[in-house]
């Protein structure tokens, strides 16, 4: 008994040495949006403390195993018959920060300057939470809710799991979501949102749009994991919710991924309490729905100062995962994926990621 007691202390130490170095707290699980496109850059990734990583191509798929990161094969985006509608006014702010009334033979980068100065009028987060009324997407998205029995998204998605090879561990998922962060407004989806209310006998009420609009994308999320399953059992579906649904911003654990991305901390910078509240939340609550689904505190990160997307130091970043692992987050989810890489934000990741 002696012997089996000091056999499990010695267990539980040397779990929490995965965690808890030199007291210092880690992460143990880091899931990267960029791929190893050659040597170097498998190598640093994996000094950086990518355990998880997305590759497109087989030399990417051999680099990563080489240097000990498991690879995802490719990243499924949704399909539809056409694109998301909009309201006019979403449809015009949509044209406004895409520059659609710019001369395409402009300069690019007078075109840039327009279009970053347009974007931070508008208080533009790309996909973010929205602070203004106002918000889509630069990138349109396709009506996947249209896209009856998955003709054209299973397709896609069949393609992608055909190729992948044997040892693949699953596949990405991104860009689910509303180019305008509530829902898609074609005449197909109004009459689906219709039947919706007449089953149900609900009113015509902004509580009950919001309510369809979410179900639907989680109905989504789930027959797209459902195949992925059905076709190769045992693959891992990794998943970051994106856009932002504004009417609920952290629906992510009511879907079957068994790692669900939530973004905690965007592009720009948010309030230190609002990113350990959303870390909280998505650490804790991850089993509300699915016993076996994880989830997984979403950073994003750009380093490129001229640039409408926001910019954070390697200081920022580095406050950002103190206050994700303060708030209980051991695993991480990171996009782009090449700024982790840069000199300065690499030493930060490596720090708190890496093996030493």
């Amino acid at each position: 008994m002696k012997m089996f007691l000091l056999l499990l202390v010695s267990v539980f130490l040397a779990g929490c040495t995965a965690v808890e170095t030199s007291g210092r707290t880690e992460f143990t699980r880091f899931f990267c949006w960029g791929s190893p496109v050659n040597e170097e850059t498998a190598e640093r990734y994996a000094r950086a403390g990518v355990t998880d990583i997305v590759v497109y191509n087989l030399k990417q798929y051999e680099l990563a195993g080489k240097h000990g990161m498991r690879p995802y094969w490719k990243c499924f985006h949704p399909d539809g018959p056409w694109r998301q509608v909009m309201t006019p006014a979403e449809e015009e702010h949509h044209n406004y920060i895409s520059g659609r009334d710019l001369n395409p033979k402009m300069p690019r980068a007078e075109r840039r300057e327009i279009l970053d100065r347009r974007r931070c009028e508008k208080k533009h987060r790309y996909g973010g939470e929205p602070v203004a009324e106002t918000d889509t997407l630069i990138t349109g998205i396709k009506c996947f809710l249209s896209d009856k029995d998955l003709a054209l998204s299973g397709k896609k998605l069949d393609e992608i799991l055909d190729s992948a090879p044997a040892g693949a561990a699953g596949i990405y998922v991104d860009y689910i979501g509303y180019m305008n962060h509530r829902g898609c407004y074609c005449a197909e989806c109004l009459c689906r949102y219709e039947s919706y209310l007449k089953e149900r006998k609900l009113s015509d009420t902004q509580e009950n749009k919001d309510r369809f609009y979410r179900d639907q994308l989680v109905n989504y999320y789930n027959r797209i994991i459902d195949r992925v399953k059905k076709k190769r059992p045992g693959f891992k579906v990794v998943v970051h919710i994106y856009p932002e649904f504004r009417p609920d911003p952290l629906f992510g654990n009511r879907t079957r991924a068994d790692f669900c991305g939530q973004t905690v901390a965007w592009y720009f910078k948010w309030p230190e309490k609002q990113i350990g509240k959303y870390t909280e939340f998505v650490v804790k609550n991850a089993k509300d729905f699915h016993s076996e689904a994880e989830g997984i505190p979403f950073l994003g990160l750009n380093t490129n100062k001229k640039s409408s997307l926001g910019f954070k130091t390697p200081a920022d970043v580095e406050a950002e995962l103190k206050t994700i692992l303060a708030a209980g987050g051991r695993t991480l989810m990171v996009c782009s994926g090449h700024c982790i890489l840069e000199p300065g934000y690499f030493e930060v990741f490596r720090k708190y990621c890496g093996k030493e």
